[in-house]
């Protein structure tokens, strides 16, 4: 895989005072040949791949540093679906397949990433920028300019929107949500330099509220996204000016093992009916006495 320049920096909305950042870029086209084929049982009407979206946006996730299956379901095709696990860290890489700038909204358990409080996924909010068919994986909750906190599979209750009195009915949602650059900024051009906050914007970026990375071994029951150990994760600030409203918006549901086969996106072990109707055969048993 070719690495393209990295360019990691931060801006904010000329207009609406939206902080967006934006972290270290790929080229979105080296990452064509590394789709992969996932082989093993799915319910009924359902697919799987490794992106989910489209035109402007793509996004996927890494679970343990490992490429995850997305699940697609035929009859929720608004949305796509992951597996957790319990107490495994996690990434959401993105991708823009325009050869334009965006930015985008990542907002985790109805929680924006970046600042820690709940999101509308407005373009007022904190925001990444991405520049032409470049990519960036956001790994945590943003504790500054140059640390994040790395999302983690914990338990609903023990997750970062239950400790900080956020909790919402957005609990297992990942949604990003891209905005294009609004074209009428006078003639400001991108000469590739990282292009700082202007003094006159009078806000400093505000990093999300801190909570303790979770160590507890609770049953199982719906997951949510934790505060885990700190890694470094450096950004700057850039200029970016969003449209209004969103043009794109991807959706990926989490949820454990258990969740998945209760939501028909996975079979139940051993599911015989599931094994005839994929042609498979079972052991042959001794006739009864």
């Amino acid at each position: 895989m070719r690495v393209a320049t990295m360019r990691q920096s931060v801006a904010r909305g000329i207009r609406s005072g939206a902080l967006v950042l934006a972290v270290a870029a790929l080229t979105a086209g080296s990452h064509a040949a590394a789709e992969a084929a996932f082989q093993f049982p799915l319910g009924h009407g359902v697919s799987t791949g490794t992106w989910a979206g489209s035109n402007p946006l793509q996004a996927s996730i890494k679970v343990e540093n490992k490429q995850a299956p997305l699940y697609f379901a035929q009859w929720k095709p608004d949305r796509s679906y992951v597996e957790a696990r319990e107490g495994a860290r996690y990434e959401v890489k993105v991708r823009n397949t325009t050869n334009q700038r965006i930015a985008f909204v990542i907002s985790v358990d109805g929680v924006n990433a970046i600042n820690g409080e709940k999101s509308r996924l407005a373009a007022s909010e904190p925001m990444y920028v991405l520049d032409p068919y470049k990519s960036m994986t956001v790994k945590g909750w943003r504790r500054s300019m140059n640390k994040i906190a790395q999302f983690v599979f914990v338990d609903e209750e023990q997750s970062y929107a239950s400790r900080t009195d956020q909790a919402n009915g957005d609990m297992g949602w990942i949604r990003v949500a891209a905005f294009q650059e609004r074209q009428d900024q006078g003639g400001w051009q991108d000469d590739g330099q990282i292009r700082g906050q202007s003094s006159r914007d009078g806000v400093r970026p505000q990093s999300a509220p801190r909570a303790e990375p979770y160590a507890g071994n609770a049953p199982q029951s719906n997951p949510g996204t934790g505060w885990g150990g700190t890694q470094n994760d450096k950004v700057h600030a850039v200029d970016f000016d969003p449209e209004r409203f969103a043009c794109a918006q991807v959706v990926v549901r989490y949820e454990y093992r258990s969740g998945l086969i209760s939501l028909g996106i996975l079979p139940q072990p051993g599911d015989r009916t599931w094994q005839r109707d994929n042609g498979q055969f079972g052991f042959a048993l001794p006739p009864p006495r």
